[in-house]
């Protein structure tokens, strides 16, 4: 049985479409987005109104355990092409159990 992660990403809404190239680019076959999110984080409010701007996306795709690291490079490498602000910008992995 080969090991299996999930991998969820929450990131600014303006680099959605940089980040699912990261993942195909690391071997993702698929993955799910989830536009318009809101919420609280590192970066504060994230509503959408004046006072707390902005909106993020959240990406899920499972992949073989191989394809993380690579992943998590193409983040970084993200990160610091943006390093002029701060950008929002998380990754988290858990395993998965794939059941018929």
């Amino acid at each position: 049985m080969k090991s299996i992660q999930m991998v969820l990403i929450v990131c600014d809404s303006g680099v959605t479409a940089r980040v699912t190239e990261i993942l195909s680019a690391a071997g993702a076959t698929g993955y799910t987005v989830l536009r318009d999110a809101t919420g609280r984080g590192e970066s504060g409010p994230r509503e959408n109104t004046p006072i707390w701007p902005g909106l993020n996306s959240v990406v899920l795709c499972a992949v073989p355990a191989d394809c993380v690291p690579r992943i998590r490079e193409g983040l970084q490498v993200l990160r610091q092409q943006r390093s002029a602000r701060h950008l929002p910008l998380k990754m988290f992995v858990w395993q998965l159990e794939e059941v018929d």
